[in-house]
């Protein structure tokens, strides 16, 4: 099963599942890839709660309990983090290929999935987010065949 099958699943018909609907034993495939963010509102900040060892090799630092702002300069503006604050914004899942950038945080490709997740079936309170370091040729692609790579990349 893939991550977004999962969280599909874990719907249950609602527009998006909950933390609670997902065991940590469910999530084991994905652990090191993984990123739970929370979700605050007025004004909008993102929380790293956990973040996978893999990301954490990759970003060679640890944002666990770190603010995005405090990682990303201006991350709702930022194309590292675009798919997040889609996610947020539209309440749905977004894939995004997401290439290096001089000065930024990464000097490979990433493939991402930005999961949202809402306690009350309303607000999104956190986003379950897998990521995955993807070969350099992924970023001159365009975005639409970008996406379907991060797509395979996260089944």
């Amino acid at each position: 099963m893939s991550l977004f099958r999962l969280w599909e699943s874990a719907r249950n018909g609602r527009r998006m599942p909950a933390r609670r609907d997902f065991t940590p034993e469910s999530l084991r495939p994905w652990l090191g890839n993984l990123a739970l963010i929370d979700v605050s509102h007025n004004p909008i900040r993102l929380h790293y709660r956990l973040v996978g060892i893999h990301i954490v090799d990759n970003l060679k630092r640890d944002p666990t309990g770190k603010t995005m702002d405090d990682i990303v300069v201006d991350p709702a503006n930022n194309p590292a983090t675009q798919g997040v604050y889609r996610c947020l914004v539209l309440g749905e899942p977004m894939y995004e290929v997401v290439p290096p950038r001089s000065g930024g945080l990464f000097s490979f490709n990433c493939a991402r999935l930005s999961l949202p997740l809402s306690a009350d079936g309303q607000a999104i309170n956190m986003i379950l987010m897998g990521e995955y370091v993807v070969s350099r040729s992924v970023g001159a692609m365009s975005p639409s065949v970008r996406a379907c790579v991060a797509a395979k990349v996260l089944n």
